[in-house]
């Protein structure tokens, strides 16, 4: 079983290492004359459907929980009128 520490560290590389590809991705790929380099990275054009999407996830899924989490106490509201 991994401890605290490790299971942080173990985030904070993983999310490092996804921030560094995705800022090569969007920021050094048109710069990319070399088609081994280029090789190694999507459409470029799909890099920017990448924040839009995770977005509407984020927002859909806060959207989702605030509504679950207030329709009790809207309910008990309208009970008591």
């Amino acid at each position: 079983m991994l401890s605290d520490r490790e299971k942080g560290k173990f985030i904070l590389i993983s999310a490092s290492v996804i921030f560094l590809y995705y800022t090569l991705w969007v920021i050094g790929y048109p710069f990319f004359e070399d088609d081994r380099l280029k090789a190694m990275f999507m459409s470029h054009s799909i890099a920017l459907f990448v924040p839009a999407i995770s977005g509407l996830i984020f927002i859909g899924g806060l959207t989702i929980f605030t509504i679950y989490h207030i329709r009790l106490h809207l309910n008990n509201k309208a009970k008591n009128r």
